[in-house]
């Protein structure tokens, strides 16, 4: 398993409302990417800034996803260049399962 994990500084000031808009008018395109197990959505409106977190079966799930057409993607929808990087997920903690 690896996670990837995505910063994006949006250029303009975006409500959080707004924000959520976006982001769940995009929930149906993750549900269909190969090797996705989970994403989760991330705002820092006070610092116009956007995370992701991305759990990826696999190290090539995960790179297949974020090469250049993931920077131009964002570049398209927020007028920012991400800064992302994937890490080998050793271990994971679930509180609610136990």
């Amino acid at each position: 398993m690896h996670t990837t994990i995505v910063k994006y500084q949006l250029p303009n000031p975006v409500p959080r409302e707004e924000m959520l808009a976006i982001f769940r008018a995009s929930e149906e395109n993750f549900r269909k990417v190969p090797g996705l197990i989970r994403k989760y959505y991330s705002y820092d409106e006070a610092a116009h800034c956007g995370h992701s977190v991305y759990i990826w079966e696999s190290e090539e799930a995960a790179r297949a996803f974020t090469g250049p057409e993931f920077v131009e993607r964002m570049k398209e929808a927020f007028g920012t260049v991400p800064e992302a990087f994937t890490v080998e997920t050793l271990f994971v903690v679930d509180g609610p399962a136990g």
